[in-house]
């Protein structure tokens, strides 16, 4: 029975499975907050005084966003492959929030939980990465697993906060927020599930979450360990 089961999930027909193989995926993707370490962005004195202004509890909030990911692999065997991949990722940023710190001559205080709200920023990521994949290629339905190390270039746009006056008189004053990059290290683990179309194509779903460390955007924004999760729908083709 065993024999007969295992069988059944074999690829029909008699082409071999070539060892080269090319994919493509896409799908959504999602960032949970984004938090930035505490810093300090000015500090100076005034007539002898010092005093200084920073941040602590900043974190971004994103929507959920897409991605897009091409690469190619080759088989060593039934089971093993190794993949090379990149891709990209956008999720917009709606607003973030922050305490605001000040210090006066040594004397503190904090101005909690400020959420600004922007229009025009967003999160764009161009993940690279060598995946180690394991994956039989001769079965009709395909599980696999992979782990996967590289990098992803990173451009953080702020946006641009547009503060109102008109209710005091005033006007409306908008602030562009500014650019930055980053280079921050990646670790990639994917999983999903194949079903052979024929013996050198198959369409399926994948599961990822890269996991990103080290990114330092400049101007005092250092960020925590971050994460991107998502799922995608795949093709993959053997030649």
């Amino acid at each position: 029975m065993e024999s007969t089961f295992a069988q059944d999930l074999q690829v029909p027909g008699s082409k071999p499975i070539n060892d080269f193989y090319v994919f493509t995926e896409g799908g959504a993707a999602y960032m949970p907050n984004v938090g930035f370490k505490d810093a300090t962005f000015i500090s100076g004195s005034i007539l002898g005084n010092n005093f200084s202004l920073g941040w602590s509890d900043f974190n971004l909030s994103t929507n959920l966003g897409y991605n897009v990911t091409a690469g190619f692999g080759y088989s060593f065997n039934k089971n093993i492959s190794l993949e090379l991949e990149a891709g990209f990722i956008q999720n917009t940023i709606p607003s973030y929030s922050a305490n605001l710190d000040a210090t006066w001559n040594g004397t503190s205080g904090s101005l909690n939980g400020v959420t600004v709200p922007v229009s025009g920023a967003y999160f764009q990521q161009i993940p690279i990465c060598v995946n180690f994949v394991v994956c039989n290629p001769d079965l009709q339905v395909r599980p696999m697993v992979g782990i996967g190390l590289g990098f992803a270039p990173t451009k953080m746009e702020l946006g641009t906060y547009t503060a109102d006056f008109t209710a005091i008189g005033g006007d409306t004053v908008s602030l562009d927020l500014g650019s930055y990059t980053a280079n921050p290290f990646l670790i990639k683990l994917k999983a999903g599930l194949g079903y052979s179309v024929n013996p050198n194509m198959d369409i399926g779903i994948r599961f990822f979450a890269n996991i990103l460390t080290g990114s330092d955007f400049g101007s005092g924004l250092k960020t925590d360990v971050y994460g991107v999760v998502g799922a995608n729908a795949n093709l993959t083709v053997r030649f």
